[in-house]
C-alpha cells in the first residue's frame, strides 16, 4: 500500500449505510464522511478527496447536483453514485453527469472495494495522461514514459505504427487521452510538418 492512501468521501445521511462502508474501507483508504450535500461540499472546500461515494437521495442538495458540482470543480475526483434501489434512470443520469459507476447501497463489501479500486485505477491513468500531455507540450519530439506499464505499452505502440502509411483508429472513453495519442502519432509520423486537425 502507498505511504499516502487515497481519500474517500462517503456522502450519505443514513448511518446504517455510512458506518459499515467506513468500516469496510478504512484499512485501505483515508475515509471522510458527510451526511448531506451541503456538508460534503463544505468539506471538499477544506479537504482533498480522491474518490467519492454519493447517495442519490440526499437531504438538501440532491446527489446528482453534488455530482455536477464535483465534476465542474474537482475534475480529477472520481465519484460513484449510490441508491437504495437499482433505478436505471438514476444510473443513466449519474453516468451522463460523469459518475464513474453506479451501485446499490446494499452491495457487499467486496463489490464496494472492487468498484473503488477500479475508480482509483481510472483516476491514476487520467493523471498519468495529464502529466504526459504536459511533458509532451514542453518537448515536440521526446516521448516521456511514466511508471505505468499501460502507458509504456501505449507509447511503444505509437512508436511502432507512426511510420506506417495506414489509417489508425484510436478508441477509448472520454477523457482518457485519445487526442494526445493522435498528436503523438502525428509528431512521430513521416509528415510531422503537416497540419494536425482535431475534429469533435
Amino acid at each position: 500500500m502507498s505511504a499516502h492512501p487515497k481519500t474517500v468521501l462517503i456522502v450519505d445521511e443514513d448511518p446504517a449505510t455510512r458506518l459499515p462502508m467506513i468500516a469496510a474501507l478504512e484499512r485501505q483508504y483515508r475515509v471522510l464522511s458527510a451526511t448531506s450535500g451541503e456538508a460534503a461540499l463544505a468539506l471538499l472546500s477544506r479537504e482533498e478527496a480522491d474518490l467519492l461515494l454519493v447517495d442519490n437521495d440526499l437531504p438538501g442538495i440532491a446527489g446528482l447536483e453534488v455530482l455536477r458540482i464535483v465534476r465542474e470543480n474537482y475534475a480529477l475526483a472520481e465519484a460513484v453514485m449510490m441508491a437504495a434501489d437499482g433505478s436505471v434512470d438514476a444510473a443513466v443520469q449519474a453516468i451522463k453527469l460523469g459518475a464513474y459507476h453506479f451501485i446499490r447501497k446494499d452491495c457487499d463489501r467486496e463489490e464496494l472495494r472492487s468498484v473503488l479500486r477500479n475508480a482509483s485505477d481510472h483516476q491514476d491513468l487520467n493523471r498519468q495522461v495529464l502529466a504526459l500531455s504536459a511533458q509532451v507540450a514542453e518537448s515536440d519530439r521526446e516521448f516521456v514514459v511514466g511508471p505505468s506499464r499501460s502507458m509504456r505499452e501505449v507509447v511503444e505502440l505509437v512508436q511502432r505504427i507512426a511510420h506506417l502509411s495506414a489509417t489508425v483508429l484510436v478508441l477509448g472513453e472520454s477523457g482518457t487521452g485519445k487526442e494526445l495519442v493522435a498528436r503523438l502519432i502525428h509528431r512521430e509520423s513521416e509528415r510531422p510538418e503537416g497540419p494536425f486537425i482535431p475534429v469533435n
